[in-house]
């Protein structure tokens, strides 16, 4: 196991990672299968410098984001959606409508797939919860932060999902850094999706494993690969064969939501059962909202499986869904556990309020489920390329800077209705020069609101077409697949 607390061996500083593409979630740009990242050569100190310097330094990066299209800066809403009161004309106005700089917009950026932020109940619950329960967890779990109703909670959770275990986390990213920090040690063999989220894969060089990356969402690739790895000499000693065999470690998550790719479970599955291996799955985007109760999609396939309750579940903070023993494994091997403050006591009457509200949504889940049909349908039939999937929509655009238009373009419409807020996916979220633009439906938004989201984003598809139409064919010459973010042959 990497013992983290161990800050001489984190190698965090002095890891040279100039050569990985690890700085987003997508790992198409290096093929680190085999690659074992921990043990880089030590860097010099630099000499010390200035705060101006420094800052100076700092600026210029920022600068050269912006001019290669990559830039970005927070959009300050005036608000987050709320339950609203009729409009002066007598139409009840769009409860996923949201203001920017007093512009109404329609919120297609966010990740509150069930309406359960905005929604009257589950605030007044939340208060509840806060009003009777302490606010802050005051100490680390294992100083003097964990209560009965915390544990009470989380063995709630990991029975209404369908695991032994459970342990909650302040945050998705810092679930993934506690569990493979805690899980993985120096040479182990971890296969992995080159399209994980970041945390996941800002998390593996310091565990001092060996990284084998696989094409998107192929399992048949996945196969392949452990079945190289198993042959190249990882079958145990011969006495015992793979009862003593190292055991690989897949991850992967059940639905991509920079892609919106929704990976074959049964064929992960059967790939892991073939091949011994230990599965990891990220349901950060599916729990709440897919699969039974909204219990996700990989519940039999996983061995692990993580979640965040910031996005359909109308909370914050993460949970882990654990095998038996391995909880406790984490308390005593995982810094991001051992060295934060626990979660409050309130958070854990949340959850428990929550497990009672989840089975109950199934009509907001059939709503989204019908939106996110109408939404690809309309804009296939405007001619607008959009990817399979289910709650959350990406439409292809490829050129940074064209994406970057495009989502301004969806907030500032010249007809007087309200606009769109789209996220504009670039690099280092997606791989260079395949930039996303990225829809997220909410149960608050209606079919007339996905109707505008058509008109928007198809007229302004249009005028990019046009635009690009009337510009020297030069300028808009396809280089061709860039094999540097994908295998030989794959389209990233």
């Amino acid at each position: 196991m990497a013992d983290q607390n161990r800050l001489t061996d984190a190698r965090l500083p002095g890891t040279d990672l100039s050569g990985s593409d690890l700085s987003g979630s997508d790992l198409s740009g290096t093929d680190l299968s085999g690659t074992d990242l921990s043990g880089a050569t030590p860097v010099a100190a630099p000499h010390p410098a200035s705060p101006g310097l420094l800052a100076a330094r700092l600026a210029l990066r920022v600068e050269e984001l912006h001019a290669a299209g990559l830039g970005r800066n927070a959009l300050p809403l005036d608000g987050l959606p709320t339950p609203m009161s009729r409009s002066a004309a007598g139409q009840p106005p769009s409860p996923a409508l949201v203001h920017m700089e007093g512009r109404p917009l329609l919120h297609f950026a966010g990740n509150d797939y069930l309406g359960l932020a905005s929604d009257k109940e589950w605030r007044a619950t939340v208060a509840a919860c806060f009003a009777h329960h302490a606010p802050s967890g005051t100490a680390s779990r294992l100083a003097a932060g964990h209560t009965v109703l915390a544990a009470e909670a989380e063995a709630a959770w990991a029975e209404y999902f369908g695991y032994a275990e459970c342990l909650f986390l302040p945050s998705g990213y810092q679930a993934n850094l506690a569990l493979l920090w805690g899980l993985l040690g120096h040479g182990d063999a971890v296969f992995l999706d080159r399209r994980v989220h970041a945390s996941m894969a800002h998390a593996l060089p310091p565990t001092g494993a060996r990284l084998h990356t696989h094409r998107h969402a192929d399992m048949d690739d996945l196969s392949r690969r452990l079945a190289a790895w198993r042959a190249d000499g990882n079958d145990g000693p011969p006495a015992c064969g793979t009862a003593c065999a190292p055991q690989p470690v897949v991850l992967a998550e059940s639905l991509y939501s920079m892609d919106s790719t929704l990976p074959d479970m049964a064929r992960l599955g059967a790939v892991a059962r073939e091949h011994g291996a230990f599965v990891i799955v990220d349901e950060a985007h599916a729990f709440g909202v897919l699969g039974a109760g909204g219990r996700g999609r990989a519940h039999g396939v996983a061995d692990v499986a993580v979640g965040t309750l910031g996005k359909a579940l109308g909370l914050f903070g993460a949970f882990l869904l654990l095998p038996r023993g391995t909880r406790n494994a984490l308390e005593n091997l995982a810094s991001p556990l051992i060295h934060s403050t626990a979660l409050p006591e309130a958070h854990a009457a949340c959850c428990l309020a929550l497990l009672d509200l989840l089975p109950r949504l199934d009509d907001r889940r059939h709503h989204l489920a019908a939106l996110g049909a109408a939404l690809r349908t309309g804009l296939r039939a405007e001619g607008v390329p959009v990817r399979e999937g289910a709650h959350v929509v990406c439409v292809d655009v490829g050129d940074e800077e064209r994406c970057t238009r495009l989502a301004a373009r969806l907030r500032t419409p010249t007809d007087g209705g309200p606009g769109v807020l789209a996220l504009a996916a670039r690099h280092p979220t997606v791989p260079r020069g395949a930039a996303t633009l990225r829809l997220g439906l909410t149960a608050l938004h209606r079919v007339d609101d996905v109707a505008r989201c058509v008109d928007l984003l198809a007229r302004a598809w249009k005028e990019e077409e046009e635009k690009q139409n009337a510009a020297p064919q030069h300028a808009f010459l396809d280089s061709g697949t860039d094999t540097a973010d994908g295998a030989p042959g794959e389209q990233s």
